[in-house]
């Protein structure tokens, strides 16, 4: 897939990290060319982004040696509070930028999928007794009821350490952000800035998974996005959320590599 297809996830995803930077605990910072750099404040490097602009350098004979320089940078970013990240890659980067961020220390993980699904005339979301929250703003113990489900959806055992919690709350005070906790079972969170709206924090508590749950906030969040007049939702998806995805009607618009440091 090409740069095109999957720039509009690109777009939400840089402009959801420059939203969350001025959140209490976080960083961002974009002040070298092409490069977005945001520090959550979660020792979790999925939370954690150093995003490189697809279509700031052309392939050229330099392009090591300029991505190299980047990729300094942002490792020098993330090393002053110790904190793990990653470096998600989208089409049009090209391929020698994961060498360069090998010989600097990060590893390869498991690739993303760069998605999108269209959305006009979806049917009005159903209301429902255990969708806990919705618009912002939200009250503080729905904020923190949605934390500490996203964070065990996850596949944590422990609370949500009050970084991620304050994340949330930051998040329920802002209205291009939707928070939606299905009665403590499952969460979503849709951001709309501009043009695109986007899709993150889709997760199950582990044992309610399989009873349809996930493709419930997945469907409730596409019909509010197309209630408030958005004609596509776009997501980054892992690969074991892709299945449910594609089954929500999601498709692919291309691999992003994901190379983790810390």
């Amino acid at each position: 897939m090409n740069r095109g297809c999957s720039a509009s996830v690109y777009e939400n995803l840089k402009r959801l990290i420059q939203r969350l930077g001025g959140f209490p605990r976080a960083r961002y910072m974009d002040e070298y060319p092409g490069l977005a750099l945001y520090d959550g404040g979660v020792d979790d490097a999925y939370e954690n982004y150093a995003l490189r602009d697809p279509g700031h350098f052309a392939k050229t004979e330099k392009f090591s040696e300029e991505f190299e320089k980047s990729a300094k940078f942002g490792f020098d970013f993330f090393s002053r509070a110790g904190r793990p990240h990653i470096w998600p890659l989208f089409p049009g980067v090209p391929d020698e930028a994961g060498n360069v961020l090998k010989r600097l220390g990060a590893e390869r993980g498991e690739d993303f999928y760069a998605m999108s699904a269209d959305i006009a005339g979806t049917e009005p979301a159903l209301k429902h007794d255990d969708v806990k929250t919705g618009e912002s703003p939200l009250e503080e113990t729905e904020a923190r009821a949605w934390a500490e489900s996203a964070w065990r959806g996850f596949g944590s055992d422990e609370s949500a350490p009050e970084s991620f919690i304050a994340f949330a709350l930051g998040m329920a005070e802002r209205r291009e952000f939707s928070l939606f906790h299905l009665s403590g079972r499952a969460t979503g969170m849709l951001f709309a800035a501009g043009e695109t709206c986007g899709v993150y924090y889709i997760s199950t508590l582990p044992e309610f998974r399989g009873r349809g749950l996930g493709g419930a906030v997945v469907d409730m969040l596409k019909a509010r996005a197309a209630e408030r007049g958005f004609g596509k939702v776009t997501l980054l998806a892992t690969p074991s959320g892709r299945a449910l995805y594609l089954k929500h009607g999601f498709a692919d618009l291309g691999t992003v590599k994901i190379y983790r440091s810390g």
